[in-house]
C-alpha cells in the first residue's frame, strides 16, 4: 500500500508542525528508492542523515520509535548556520559565528562548501557574502586567512569543512549518547564528481564514513514517500506521477523534475541558479528598512557602514521568517547608526510588492526545468517544497498560478528539515536492506550505489498500454488508450493487472498492447462553441440585410461584438495510441463468475519484453507473447 500523505490543495497557508512522524522505506538503497513504509527496524548505532548546505546545515537521526527527527544544537536550533568564526582563543560555529560578522567579519568564514573540489582560479572572482573572510590562494586551492589566538592562519576550504562537520557530528553524538560512525549525505544536484569526492574526503577526516550520497531532490522525495501524514484525500496522488522539487536555499535555487514510478525516482531535468535565493528577499527588506530609518532619523545608512549593514541584515532575517507565518512583522535594531535605534514594521502585501521580481525569477526556474523535461504543467501532479524561503505563502500561491488546481503542493514536512530527514530515512533503509550482520554488507552497499543500471537506469521514452477496441485499429485516433507503463518508467519494469470478464458468452479475451504518445488536448467550452455559431449566423444575416436594403455593411457590427469575458479553453492531458506492439488472445471460461484474467507485462532494459496472461481459475491455460 502507498504511504499515507497529506495533500495541500488550497491557496490557504498553514504552518506545519516541526516534528512529523517518518518511517523508514524498504527496498533498494539507491536514489531510485522503494517507498513503501515498513515496520521500523532495529536502530542503527551511529548512523545518521546529514545535510551540509552552503548557508545552513542539519543532522537527522532515527529515534527509538524508528522515526526521523532533526536534532537541535546547544542553542535549540535545528538549522545550523554553516559558519565558523575565530576571536582570539575562542571558536564559534553556527548562529553565534554569524553574529560575529558585526564586529569580527574578517575572521568569520562563510560559504566554503561550494569551494570544495575546485581550484583557486575557478573561484577567485567569487565574492564572499557579508564582507566575511575573503578567499585567498593556498597552493592553488581556495582558502581563508584568519587570525587564531594571535597567529595568522590559512584554512583551506577542506579544513573549514572538516571543522564544521566535526561540530555537526558532536551535536549528534551528544544527542544519541554514542559515537557517530556512518552517514548518508544529501548533495546538490549540480555537484561534480570531483566536488562530491572532496566532500566525502572532508567527512572521512571529520570521523564520519559516508555510506551513500543522495541527490537532494531524492532525499526530499524519500522523506515524503516514507512519512505518515494525516490526510482527507489520501488517494489524490497516484503511485506513478511527475513531481517538481523546488529547493530555494539562501544563495541558490534548484528546480528538479522527477518521474516517480512505482516508488522509483528518475530525474528528468534540473535547473540551478547560484545567484538566486532567499538572500535576495533579505536585500529587498534591507533596502526598505534602510530608507525608513533615514526617513525617520535623517541619518543616512551608507553601504560602506559594514557594522550597520550587518546589524540590519541579521534583523531582517528574523523579519522574513515572521512574514512566513503572519501578515506583518517588525524589525528592531539597537544603535543601528550614529547611536540611533530603529523600530519599523512591514506587512506582507508591501513585502510581496518589493519581492515581485524575485518571485518571478523563481517561477522562471520552474518553467525552465519543465521545458528541459519536455513536460507541460498539466503533466505535473506534485510540487515538493524545500528550503526555509519556500515557507513564504505568496510563493505557494504563485505556484498555483503555474500549475493546475489538481497539482498538490507539498510542504507538510518542515521544508528546511526535509533533506536531513530524507537522508536519515535512506540510512535506515540501507540498514533494513543490508543488515550489519551480513558478511558482505559493505560490498553489497557499494554495488548498490555504484552500478550504472541502478543509479542511472534506462527508461521508457513513450508509454505502453492497452487499447480497449482493437477492431478500430485502422483509426488510431479513436482508440481508447489505457496506460499500463507510463512514460519515463525506469527499466527493467514489470506491471500486473487484473481484468474482469464481463460477458457470460465470452470464451476469449483479446489484449492489444500499443505504444502511445502524450499530448495536450484543447477543447472549446460549449458556451464558446455556441457563441461561434451565433456569430456566424449573425454575420450571415448582416450580409443578407446589407444586400437586400442596399444600405451597406457594418450596421450590425456592434451586434457581432460580445463584450462579455469568454470562457477559457479546456486543456487536458491525453494519450493517443500510435503503434501496435503485440496482441494476445486469452482463453477464458465465462461460466466462472467474477473470474479475472491476470496480465503481466515485463519490459527489459533494452526495450524488449513479453506479455503473459492467465484466467484466475484452477486449470486455466497460461499464454505468452514476446515483443
Amino acid at each position: 500500500m502507498p504511504p499515507k500523505r497529506n495533500q495541500k490543495g488550497s491557496n490557504k497557508s498553514s504552518k506545519a508542525p516541526s516534528k512529523v512522524a517518518s518511517k523508514a522505506p524498504s527496498g533498494a538503497s539507491t536514489p531510485a528508492l522503494r517507498t513503501e513504509p515498513q515496520t521500523p527496524v532495529k536502530l542503527a548505532p551511529g548512523l545518521v542523515g546529514l545535510t551540509f548546505g552552503q548557508s545552513f546545515s542539519s543532522v537527522a537521526v532515527i529515534d527509538k520509535e524508528g522515526l526521523a527527527d532533526c536534532i537541535a544544537n546547544d542553542d535549540g536550533e535545528r538549522q545550523i548556520a554553516t559558519a565558523l568564526s575565530f576571536s582570539g582563543s575562542e571558536f564559534y560555529s553556527g548562529i553565534p559565528a554569524r553574529a560575529q560578522l558585526v564586529r569580527n567579519a574578517e575572521n568569520t568564514v562563510l560559504a566554503f562548501r561550494n569551494l570544495l573540489g575546485k581550484t583557486y582560479d575557478e573561484v577567485k572572482d567569487v565574492k564572499q557574502p557579508s564582507n566575511s573572510a575573503p578567499v585567498v590562494d593556498s597552493n592553488g586551492v581556495p582558502a581563508f586567512k584568519v587570525d587564531i589566538d594571535g597567529t595568522a592562519t590559512v584554512l583551506t576550504a577542506h579544513d573549514c569543512a572538516v571543522r564544521f562537520l566535526r561540530v555537526l557530528v558532536s551535536y549528534a553524538t551528544d544527542f544519541l549518547g554514542r559515537p557517530i560512525t556512518d552517514a548518508v549525505l544529501a548533495v546538490p544536484t549540480d555537484f561534480s564528481d570531483k566536488q562530491i569526492q572532496a566532500l566525502l574526503a572532508a567527512a572521512e577526516e571529520a570521523g564520519v564514513h559516508v555510506v551513500q550520497t543522495v541527490p537532494e531532490a531524492a532525499a526530499a522525495l524519500t522523506a515524503y514517500a516514507a512519512t505518515d501524514l494525516s490526510s482527507t484525500d489520501v488517494d489524490k496522488l497516484s503511485i506513478d506521477r511527475n513531481t517538481v522539487v523546488l529547493d530555494v536555499g539562501a544563495t541558490s535555487t534548484t528546480a528538479t523534475v522527477v518521474a516517480v514510478r512505482d516508488g522509483l525516482f528518475h530525474e528528468l531535468a534540473s535547473v540551478v541558479d547560484r545567484s538566486l535565493g532567499g538572500d535576495l528577499f533579505d536585500e529587498k527588506l534591507m533596502d526598505w528598512f534602510g530608507k525608513e530609518f533615514t526617513k525617520k532619523t535623517r541619518v543616512p545608512l551608507e553601504k560602506s557602514n559594514h557594522r550597520a549593514q550587518m546589524k540590519l541584515r541579521l534583523a531582517v532575517e528574523i523579519t522574513k521568517k515572521s512574514l512566513s507565518a503572519s501578515t506583518s512583522a517588525p524589525c528592531s535594531v539597537e544603535s543601528l547608526a550614529e547611536g540611533m535605534d530603529f523600530h519599523g514594521t512591514i506587512n506582507r502585501t508591501r513585502f510581496d510588492l518589493l519581492a515581485a521580481s524575485v518571485y518571478s525569477r523563481i517561477l522562471d526556474q520552474v518553467t525552465a526545468a519543465l521545458e528541459q523535461a519536455k513536460l507541460d504543467p498539466l503533466q505535473v501532479q506534485e510540487v515538493v517544497l524545500v528550503g526555509g524561503t519556500t515557507k513564504l505563502p505568496t510563493l505557494t500561491n504563485k505556484l498555483y498560478d503555474v500549475f493546475p488546481e489538481s497539482t498538490v503542493v507539498s510542504s507538510q514536512i518542515e521544508p528546511d528539515e526535509v533533506l536531513a530527514k530524507g537522508s536519515a530515512l535512506q540510512a535506515q533503509s540501507i540498514l533494513a536492506t543490508f543488515p550489519p550482520e551480513s558478511p558482505n554488507q559493505k560490498d553489497l552497499i557499494r554495488a548498490s550505489t555504484t552500478e550504472q543500471a541502478v543509479i542511472a537506469p534506462a527508461a521508457l521514452s513513450l508509454p505502453l498500454g492497452f487499447v480497449l477496441e482493437p477492431e478500430l485499429a485502422n483509426d488510431p485516433a479513436n482508440l481508447a488508450f489505457v496506460t499500463l507503463l507510463d512514460q519515463h518508467t525506469p527499466l527493467p519494469a514489470r506491471r500486473i493487472v487484473d481484468i474482469p470478464v464481463e460477458s457470460d458468452a465470452t470464451n476469449e479475451v483479446i489484449l492489444a498492447l500499443w505504444e502511445g504518445e502524450p499530448y495536450i488536448k484543447v477543447t472549446l467550452p460549449e458556451s464558446k462553441v455556441e457563441k461561434a455559431k451565433n456569430a456566424v449566423a449573425a454575420a450571415a444575416g448582416a450580409v443578407f440585410d446589407a444586400v437586400k436594403n442596399a444600405t451597406g455593411a457594418g450596421k450590425d457590427e456592434d451586434d457581432l461584438t460580445d463584450d462579455e469575458d469568454e470562457d477559457e479553453e479546456i486543456r487536458t492531458v491525453e494519450v493517443r495510441a500510435t503503434k501496435a506492439i503485440a496482441d494476445l488472445v486469452i482463453p477464458v471460461d465465462a461460466s466462472k463468475k467474477d473470474a479475472k484474467v491476470r496480465v503481466t507485462i515485463v519490459v527489459e532494459k533494452d526495450g524488449k519484453g513479453h506479455l503473459e496472461a492467465q484466467q484466475q481459475v484452477p486449470g486455466a491455460q497460461s499464454v505468452r507473447k514476446d515483443f
